[in-house]
């Protein structure tokens, strides 16, 4: 770690990245300086809000990817970022691959049928699922802690490590 520049040891996501809290959807890098509760899996594996502290801006220019999911969202994050995969088994994104199933803060439960936005159905995996990993240049990336869990889901529908 330099005195200017922290590195972002678990993981941080782009600016523009929406993470769930108690306010709705906002964009980390507008949390700067700010402390905001957010969605997280609580340790009963129920869903609750904790606080997020310390939210900054901890590297500036570094390689980000953009991870889309199957229900058409996606997030951007460096390098080193963490999701957590079904049953709180952490996924590092340079060992995530397309096709594999993440926690979600709500799915339906596995091989439920449901129907989608344009009238058809479809089987639940019980989970959201990885379509698209693609390299998105470089970016400055913000991240924080949140109290308890160390975790907290973004809007696309993932839970990730703080």
């Amino acid at each position: 770690m330099t005195p200017n520049r922290r590195c972002c040891a678990l993981g941080c996501l782009s600016g523009d990245s929406l993470i769930e809290t108690v306010d709705g959807p906002l964009a980390i890098a507008t949390l700067v300086g700010k402390s905001m509760p957010v969605l997280t899996r609580l340790p009963e594996r129920r869903i609750g809000f904790r606080l997020m502290t310390k939210i900054a801006c901890t590297a500036t220019g570094v390689p980000v990817v953009r991870v889309t999911f199957d229900n058409g969202q996606h997030v951007t994050v460096d390098r080193t970022h963490v999701f957590y995969a079904q049953s709180m088994v952490e996924r590092p994104i340079e060992t995530l691959t397309i096709g594999e199933l993440l926690e979600t803060s709500f799915h339906f439960p596995p091989g439920y049928e449901y129907r989608t936005m344009d009238g058809g159905t479809a089987i639940s995996a019980g989970a959201l699922c990885v379509r698209a990993i693609e390299d998105a240049g470089t970016a400055d990336v913000f991240g924080g802690i949140v109290n308890q869990t160390a975790s907290y889901f973004v809007t696309a529908g993932v839970l990730c490590k703080a």
